[in-house]
């Protein structure tokens, strides 16, 4: 009776499961409990171009999973293919396996420096649950692991998107594989090579792997995950396998992405991933054009991103650093200017536009990229609201020149200054290893500023950052460091990001003196005490900062952007004296100069 209530079981599950959807008429698949050592079978892979082929399997045993409900099949390949290519590779996980023709699992699993004949296979209907199911990995065990094939990236700029990613560096494979390929009549089926992209372009960053199953307009693949996200939005197309690589370590397959788009996948579990074909993803556009002014090159890079908040950083970063790297071809001094234009919806006005200007004496690649961090942060890390990218937009000038300047000394030109007056300030400017150059700013002064010493602050944007710190030590913080209390919504923090001073913007603030508004006195007891107040009561910016929003005065500001990246600040103090009777000079206050 037992019997017979367990085939009712199957049978019955078998039945929900072609309601479902999973089997058709077409496919069988084999239950575990149906399978046992000894028994022989084979599985479908793809070892070269597009044509699916066999190669003879055989179970050993059952063993336990990585998980204290999951089971695996442990499985010896065999055969001369199997042979040539030396064992089961990298790049088979997802090679579908049966016996008797019925579908048993997917290829996932191996051990590294074993034997490569033997492979651990996942049952199907864990991977029919995997949308399900969301899980982490063993570190003893790898999974044929999926290689991830890059095309245009060099070593540094792959360092950076590995370290980013928190993918080792050892499952990239670089510059072995053209970043598209055309083959006609290409047919997805089981045993068919497949790539999971995370851009797509004149950059390729793709995961290749074998389809498993397809049930209509699904894709069950892999066996094992990519990157253990859970719901995904990975680029999903087909794959040409250029050979297959032995290795003591372990063989793996190398391969271009074909230039079709197949779909999405959806899905990116502990038991496979799930595509969808027709359905395509949501991506972002980046077009980066680079031009090395000392040597007259430029070069246009264009490529296609996931839309993943948790990737935007790392992977458009990794793509400005290899498009700067491959136009001027070497790692050095430098100074750049660099404009910034991101489309998208929620951003005030439907856009951000940044420029900037940077230099470095040793890398002007690596810090080049200080804003796209900066900006890419505010985006992606914001706690108030999703912004969904439409367009990235990066355009980058190169000058071998050492464009730096510090600010060496000013002068107020004015003989007096007065309410309402327009101050003239001289800043001279010290560029590295050239004559100094004087740059005359001006000032509008308020005609309600106090009367008594006021102090001129002088900066360079570049020394005028604050918290300024290398893009390295920000991975892993869950909200960026420009995310900081007191903003009340993302427009105003996008705002206070685009007025923060450039690093070629020389800066002059005027500090009034400072007088309580509720201090009332008359005329000679403030000229009596203004002495005092001058020396005591100077505001400074932070302790402006202290007061209610609704109690803060207009800055008395003046900001220019000069040919060079600055560095120093410097401040010097001045009379703001009342303005005198005589005619000619109340006419016109801001004509009297020195």
């Amino acid at each position: 009776m037992n019997k017979y209530i367990k085939y009712f079981f199957i049978s019955l599950l078998i039945l929900l499961l072609s309601f479902g959807g999973i089997i058709n008429a077409e496919s069988e698949i084999m239950l575990l409990e149906d399978i046992s050592p000894g028994q022989t079978g084979y599985a479908k892979t793809v070892f070269k171009g597009i044509e699916v082929e066999k190669f003879n399997i055989e179970v050993i045993d059952i063993v336990q999973g990585q998980n204290f409900d999951s089971k695996l099949i442990l499985i010896k390949g065999s055969g001369q293919k199997l042979k040539n290519a030396g064992g089961i590779a990298s790049g088979m996980s997802g090679s579908p396996v049966y016996i008797d023709d019925k579908l048993v699992g997917a290829i996932s699993y191996k051990w590294q420096d074993a034997d490569h004949k033997y492979a651990l296979v996942t049952p199907i209907l864990e991977m029919f649950n995997l949308s399900d199911s969301d899980y982490s990995l063993d570190d003893k065990l790898i999974a044929a692991n999926t290689p991830i094939m890059v095309a245009g990236l060099n070593d540094r700029a792959l360092d950076r998107l590995s370290d980013g990613l928190n993918i080792p560096k050892n499952r990239f494979i670089a510059g072995l594989s053209d970043a598209q390929k055309t083959v006609k009549n290409f047919s997805l089926k089981p045993g068919s090579a497949i790539a999971v992209q995370l851009v797509r372009g004149d950059i390729s960053v793709a995961s290749i792997g074998t389809v498993t199953y397809l049930d209509n307009e699904l894709v069950y693949a892999f066996g094992h995950p990519f990157m253990n996200k859970g719901n995904s939005n990975y680029l999903f197309s087909g794959a040409y396998i250029d050979g297959i690589i032995p290795s003591n370590k372990q063989p793996f397959k190398v391969g271009s992405v074909l230039d079709q788009l197949l779909g999405v996948i959806e899905a990116d579990r502990f038991s496979g991933i799930l595509g969808r074909l027709k359905k395509y993803p949501s991506i972002i556009p980046i077009t980066v054009d680079v031009s090395d002014r000392s040597r007259n090159v430029s070069k246009k890079v264009r490529v296609q991103i996931i839309d993943d908040e948790q990737m935007l950083r790392e992977l458009g970063s990794s793509i400005i650093l290899q498009s700067i790297d491959s136009t001027i071809d070497r790692i050095g001094n430098g100074t750049s200017k660099v404009n910034i234009k991101i489309m998208g919806s929620n951003l005030p006005d439907g856009e951000i536009n940044k420029e900037n200007m940077y230099y470095s004496s040793n890398d002007i690649a690596v810090s080049s990229l200080y804003d796209f961090y900066q900006v890419a942060d505010l985006i992606t890390r914001n706690p108030f609201k999703k912004i969904n990218i439409y367009d990235i937009k990066i355009d980058i000038d190169v000058y071998k020149s050492d464009n730096i300047a510090l600010i060496q000394k000013a002068e107020v030109l004015n003989e007096q200054v007065y309410p309402g007056s327009l101050m003239k300030v001289n800043v001279v400017l010290r560029p590295y290893r050239d004559q100094m150059v004087t740059k005359e700013v001006t000032i509008e002064i308020p005609k309600d500023i106090n009367i008594g010493r006021a102090t001129l602050a002088i900066s360079g944007g570049y020394s005028g950052l604050p918290n300024r710190r290398q893009t390295e030590e920000d991975n892993g913080n869950d909200l960026n460091y420009t995310v900081i209390d007191g903003y009340k919504s993302f427009e105003e923090m996008i705002e206070a990001y685009l007025d923060g001073p450039k690093n070629n913007e020389l800066t002059l603030q005027v500090y009034p003196s400072f007088i309580p508004k509720n201090q009332e006195m008359d005329s000679n007891q403030k000229a009596e005490e203004q002495d005092i107040n001058n020396e005591s009561e100077i505001k400074s910016e932070d302790n402006k900062l202290s007061q209610d929003d609704d109690e803060k005065e207009p800055e008395i500001k003046s900001q220019v952007d000069t040919d060079y990246v600055l560095e120093g600040s410097l401040t010097l103090d001045f009379e703001v004296k009342n303005l005198p009777t005589d005619d000619k000079v109340n006419n016109n206050p801001a004509d009297t100069l020195k």
